[in-house]
């Protein structure tokens, strides 16, 4: 099964199983995610879902509009042997060279798989790149349905839903959905809707049985449950109970966040909990937040309600950036011992002593929190927090810079980033300069793991020879001690980004 459809909001972060490269001077994006469902007779299937950001693709002439184009091939194997092979031609919508960016699309697939462990690859070509190169991605699947408990899908967040006119590929109990490929919801998003479906409640609960399902929304790191945003809705125990919702999230603050359904029976015992991490950047509802609770107006008052040992060990961790080396030291002595206690001690200390007598300790921890929380949704790498990898603690320690260069395509080179900052301080010392640059590159491309290996400011890693460092398998010129430049690089971009950042 095969469904195009026009999608008005473009996105711009791939923080789900998202799909990128270089195909020609086209940039391809796309954002693919999956979701396991059961059929009342315990035939599992899978749904693949790929959104394709049109503005990444070239565009031919057809019947005097224009028109992108993919080829796509996802493959399924159980240990060596193939199971499913899909091999199609995916058509975008035509659209006016008028237009001011080409429309994006979306792919819908079915595809029965019984319970396995399953190998997938999917291959991704722009069919009008002047150099077509396949984007890779290979992933594993387990599905393991049984008849005898309760069990679920997964949470498939959707962009919007709708009442059906007619049965589609869009359509399940009688709404259509359009599926949401990512987990990041950006200031301009204002719903969370997302789509569930539990199994066997009747089996497990009996026949006509009453249950409710809880969804609320809980903080990722403490698990502390949000009352704000959350409902429930009550049910009857059936083969099949579909759970469609949406939750308003307009006022939510950045940070990170789990979306968490519970299913529990009339004496209030959860049978089963499902999760979806998403992360959220809403800097009007931060800075609401922070002029609402301003009515703290001590340390001790703002940090006093806290006894949560991980929130407070977040607090402790997140100074490392701008830290000394004793409190760098005792930062971290702090995180491992996590006395609740001493943790709040060592916070207090640290802004009391910072903000001195010339500036407001709650203002400032306020000011620099709010930065922290940015740096967790921007520079997050693996379940490392954003304030340890090396462009977030650059963040924290030099503030935001005046020109960030994003290069993830560029031919022949890691995906790299050049910042510069006009006017920098240094938030450990004080110092401050003048014109300086940051360069960071990404070698393991699986991730968003940006290593910093050059800079001008003193006391950061300097490295003459960082071009090498960029330079994907090119070694040529580097036996020279003395050579700066790589050769066969005329191309590339970056000597024109790091003279003249854009």
């Amino acid at each position: 099964m095969t469904r195009k459809i026009n999608i008005r909001r473009y996105l711009l972060l791939t923080l789900c199983m998202g799909l990128f490269a270089l195909a020609g001077k086209a940039q391809i994006k796309a954002h693919f995610s999956l979701n396991a469902f059961n059929t009342p007779q315990n035939q599992p299937f899978i749904e693949t879902y790929l959104t394709f950001i049109g503005n990444s693709l070239a565009a031919k002439v057809v019947g005097g509009k224009l028109q992108s184009s993919v080829n796509i091939l996802f493959t399924i194997y159980k240990d060596s042997t193939i199971v499913k092979a899909n091999k199609y031609n995916l058509n975008g919508p035509l659209f006016s060279d008028s237009m001011s960016s080409s429309p994006s699309f979306i792919d819908i697939q079915r595809y029965a798989l019984p319970n396995g462990t399953y190998r997938m690859e999917l291959s991704v070509t722009d069919k009008y790149a002047q150099v077509p190169k396949p984007l890779i991605l290979k992933e594993t699947l387990v599905i393991n349905y049984t008849a005898k408990d309760i069990q679920s899908s997964g949470i498939e967040a959707l962009e919007s839903f709708k009442k059906s006119a007619s049965p589609n590929v869009l359509s399940r109990n009688g709404y259509d959905m359009i599926p949401y490929c990512i987990n990041y919801y950006p200031e301009t998003s204002r719903e969370l809707a997302f789509y569930f479906e539990a199994y066997n409640t009747d089996t497990v609960l009996g026949k006509n049985r009453p249950f409710i399902f809880y969804y609320y929304v809980e903080n990722s790191q403490t698990l502390e449950k949000l009352n704000d945003y959350g409902s429930f809705k009550k049910q009857t125990s059936a083969k099949i109970n579909p759970l469609l919702a949406k939750l308003d999230i307009s006022k939510l603050s950045s940070g990170n966040y789990n979306l968490v359904v519970e299913l529990k029976d009339e004496k209030n015992i959860t049978h089963l909990q499902k999760k979806f991490y998403f992360q959220r950047l809403n800097k009007a509802a931060e800075f609401s937040s922070l002029t609402a609770s301003n009515e703290a107006r001590t340390l001790s008052d703002y940090f006093g309600s806290c006894n949560n040992a991980d929130t407070l060990k977040m607090f402790v961790e997140c100074v490392w950036p701008i830290a000394d080396g004793i409190d760098k030291e005792r930062s971290i002595n702090q995180s491992i011992r996590k006395d609740p206690t001493l943790m709040k001690q060592f916070v207090v200390d640290f802004w009391q002593r910072r903000a001195a007598d010339t500036a407001d300790p709650v203002k400032m921890w306020k000011s620099y929190y709010k930065r922290v929380q940015e740096a967790m949704v921007l520079f997050k790498c693996g379940k490392q927090k954003g304030y340890y990898t090396e462009r977030g603690r650059v963040y924290l320690q030099y503030g935001k810079p005046d020109k960030r260069a994003q290069q993830v395509y560029e031919p022949n080179t890691y995906p790299y980033e050049i910042w510069q900052y006009y006017r920098l301080t240094d938030n450990v010392n004080g110092q401050f300069f003048n014109d300086r640059r940051f360069v960071f590159v990404n070698k393991n491309l699986g991730d968003d793991c940006y290593n910093l290996i050059h800079s001008d400011v003193r006391g950061e890693i300097y490295n003459d020879r960082w071009r090498f460092e960029l330079t994907r398998r090119n070694n040529n010129g580097s036996t020279n001690p003395d050579n700066t430049q790589p050769g066969g690089v005329e191309s590339n971009q970056f000597n024109e980004i790091y003279n003249n950042p854009r």
